[in-house]
């Protein structure tokens, strides 16, 4: 059963801040200090309810989250009529672009909630420790999870630069009303990530308070956490945290069940998802409504990805054909977000990514080549019980682990991210848009800071490429 309702936020607002303040600058209307606004342990979990209510808004989760890397990647292809953030697909977004501008200022709104939470001095009866150190370890992970987002759309990924020097994302972790802070590298934000996490990890219990994969467990921090290894290219730790997850009890969704994945919340294979309700009402701002043929539609799977499914692979039923789609635009819609209300929960990370990450990094470290196909193994004859065993190593194995991933996460964020890391250009061959090439390290693989935000704060460096 879904736990989350609309709750007004005791540590944050959701008025915009005038144009005269930083988004950086989060503090609620007649703020009060965090004493004042958190005094129990009921506060703190009404609070860290909160933020995972306002991290489920369209915004963030709710839909651009996914939505906005995969436009600019090549898994997906511009219906005739699109008409919405249509600039991430032609790689001609702005500084004063809507759906950055609320990127960056709803993460912070939610990061400094966080802030609150963690820097809340309480006192928590005995009887109660156990609750309050989950809480706050969801606290330290939600944050960990808000940076980790937040440096992968306004900066180049890790190992952009040899030692991650380059410029990520403030790093601000106390308020303070006159901060005017600077961009810390991206090792830096990172360091922060992984520091939050193992943190949250040492405090939380085993299990989600609320019985299902609605709120974080330690478990599921750590598939986070995985996915951050795997990112930094940190393959022994990617690999540990992959298997600590596996070990953890998660089933894979069988063949036959497959389409449940998407038609039901809290699978066998979820580990960590955002909860929609109808108290939510996403209705027309959830991702659903950018895919199907009931919504906007605006938004279709390329021929480029579609082809490179066998045709009896369970994962084809993510697919709907559409008779009325014509000529490039035809046939298929993306049909892994199918409830017209927006009441599908956004899966986060789900068990088949852990195997996907184990096998990556144990083809990259080269010592347990056989666990690493067995790894690849489980995921793709999950979806075509019928394929051969993997035989390939080296680099041949790397190459198919990248491809089995782009079949298995197609359509949940993780495309665009995985060109960059592998530095491999944008290649679009079935292409609506008037872009159809993108370089790998290309100035808008990223996002620009919005202008809002360079023009309050003197210390804060643009990204290449924008004024």
């Amino acid at each position: 059963m879904k736990k989350y309702n609309k709750i007004l936020l005791l540590i944050m607002v959701g008025v915009m801040l005038s144009c005269s303040e930083s988004f950086l600058d989060v503090s609620p209307q007649n703020a009060v200090s965090d004493s004042e606004a958190i005094t129990n342990v009921e506060d703190v979990e009404t609070s860290v309810t909160g933020v995972y209510d306002e991290i489920s808004g369209a915004y963030y989760y709710g839909r651009y989250m996914f939505l906005i890397p995969d436009v600019m990647a090549d898994d997906v292809k511009q219906n005739e009529q699109a008409n919405r953030i249509v600039d991430y697909a032609e790689h001609i977004q702005s500084v004063s672009d809507a759906q950055a501008n609320a990127l960056w200022t709803g993460m912070y709104y939610a990061n400094n909630a966080l802030n609150n939470i963690i820097n809340a001095d309480i006192s928590v009866p005995d009887a109660s420790q156990d609750t309050y150190n989950h809480l706050i370890g969801e606290a330290y992970a939600l944050r960990g999870l808000v940076y980790f987002d937040l440096v992968k759309f306004f900066a180049q990924h890790y190992t952009y630069t040899d030692d991650a020097s380059h410029l990520g994302v403030p790093l601000i972790l106390t308020f303070d009303p006159t901060l005017e802070p600077e961009r810390n590298t991206v090792a830096e934000v990172y360091e922060q990530i992984i520091s939050d996490m193992t943190t949250a990890i040492s405090l939380m219990s085993d299990t989600s308070r609320s019985g299902n994969s609605n709120t974080l467990s330690s478990t599921a921090v750590k598939a986070l956490l995985s996915r951050v290894y795997l990112y930094m290219e940190d393959w022994e730790n990617a690999e540990a945290m992959a298997t600590d997850v596996i070990n953890a009890g998660y089933n894979l969704v069988t063949n036959e069940n497959y389409l449940t994945l998407w038609t039901q919340d809290n699978s066998t294979e979820s580990i960590f998802e955002i909860s929609m309700t109808e108290t939510d009402n996403q209705g027309g701002n959830s991702i659903a409504w950018m895919y199907i043929e009931d919504g906007y539609g605006d938004y279709l799977p390329s021929n480029d990805v579609v082809s490179l499914y066998d045709a009896d692979d369970a994962r084809m039923q993510v697919f709907k054909e559409d008779a009325f789609l014509q000529g490039d635009y035809a046939p298929y819609r993306v049909d892994k977000y199918p409830d017209v209300l927006g009441y599908d929960n956004t899966k986060v990370v789900r068990l088949a990514e852990m195997y996907l990450n184990r096998a990556e990094a144990r083809a990259q470290i080269g010592t347990n080549i056989t666990g690493a196909q067995d790894d690849l193994n489980t995921v793709r004859q999950r979806g075509l019980p019928t394929a051969p065993d993997v035989t390939a190593t080296g680099t041949d194995l790397i190459d198919e682990i990248l491809f089995e991933r782009r079949l298995e996460l197609a359509f949940e964020g993780q495309r665009l991210w995985d060109l960059m890391r592998y530095k491999q250009d944008i290649v679009r061959t079935q292409c609506t848009a008037s872009i159809c090439y993108i370089p790998y390290g290309d100035n808008t693989n990223i996002l620009p800071i919005p202008q809002d935000e360079t023009d309050v704060n003197p210390n804060i460096t643009q990204n290449p490429g924008w004024n």
